[in-house]
């Protein structure tokens, strides 16, 4: 989160030395008659970030796991020399991704835009664990660090009201705020894996994290127009919020301890209209 905090002070620094540097050296008014036009289509290029927003169980670090619920088989211990197993600690990681999208704006009056850009995102979202490991023998407390990727494609539908600055020549700066209804393709995929259990039965698993396929997003953001003598480029930086709990008691080692799991996703964009 830090990182994408820093991205988007970064761009904001840019825009504002590159606003009145472009402001001062055009005199030509490219584009005079944009802002009148009632529609507007283009596309969009865009970095993006994936995370969740992780809240935890109460107490989670003291709630002791079932060795069954653990993939035993690929990892150097046994399920029949572990007593207990605990979560000892959940973070979640930033990872890069892209998107695309086609840009259809409705002109709502002088200073406002109603924007609709279906787009396509994909990267994946990382959940690191902390597993402690209790020794049958002698009760002792060992660690084990395990990634999960989480892969991601999502279909975006976002709605979004733009808010215009007056233009000065060629620049123009805006917010916008909406919402984002979005599908997650990949979210179903589940990854089986099993080991046998010590009556001898073969015990299967889902040795992966399984997300709710559907998502609804609020979403606020900033960026500067540039007009020139073809078209119109957007700078454009943006934070989505995902409102509903998408976490799946699927794999319940890597399930139990989160009590809510929303997405996050940061995105620095290019729009040409």
């Amino acid at each position: 989160m830090k990182k994408a905090l820093k991205t988007i002070v970064v761009a904001i620094a840019l825009c504002a030395i590159v606003v009145p540097t472009q402001a001062q050296r055009r005199t030509v008014r490219y584009l005079s008659n944009y802002e009148n036009e009632p529609y507007h289509f283009g596309f969009l290029l865009a970095y993006n970030q994936m995370m969740y927003t992780v809240k935890t169980v109460d107490n989670y670090q003291n709630m002791p796991l079932s060795p069954e619920a653990w993939p035993g088989s690929n990892l150097p211990f046994s399920i029949e020399a572990t007593k207990n197993l605990y979560v000892y600690n959940v973070e979640t990681r930033q990872t890069p991704g892209f998107t695309v999208g086609i840009i259809g704006s409705k002109r709502l009056g002088r200073y406002f835009d109603l924007r609709f850009i279906p787009s396509l995102s994909f990267s994946d979202r990382q959940l690191d664990y902390t597993i402690a490991v209790e020794s049958k023998s002698d009760g002792s407390l060992s660690f084990k660090q395990l990634n999960k990727a989480i892969f991601t494609t999502f279909v975006e539908f976002p709605l979004n009201v733009k808010y215009r600055s007056k233009r000065y020549n060629n620049v123009g700066a805006y917010v916008l705020g909406g919402i984002n209804p979005k599908l997650d393709l990949a979210s179903q995929k589940k990854n089986k894996d099993s080991f046998i259990n010590g009556q001898g039965e073969l015990v299967e698993f889902t040795n992966n994290l399984v997300t709710k396929r559907f998502d609804f997003a609020a979403e606020v953001g900033v960026g500067f127009d540039f007009y020139n003598q073809w078209f119109k480029m957007g700078v454009e930086v943006k934070m989505s919020y995902g409102l509903l709990d998408v976490v799946k008691g699927d794999a319940f080692i890597y399930t139990a301890p989160i009590d809510q799991l929303r997405n996050k996703m940061f995105q620095l964009s290019l729009l040409f209209e």
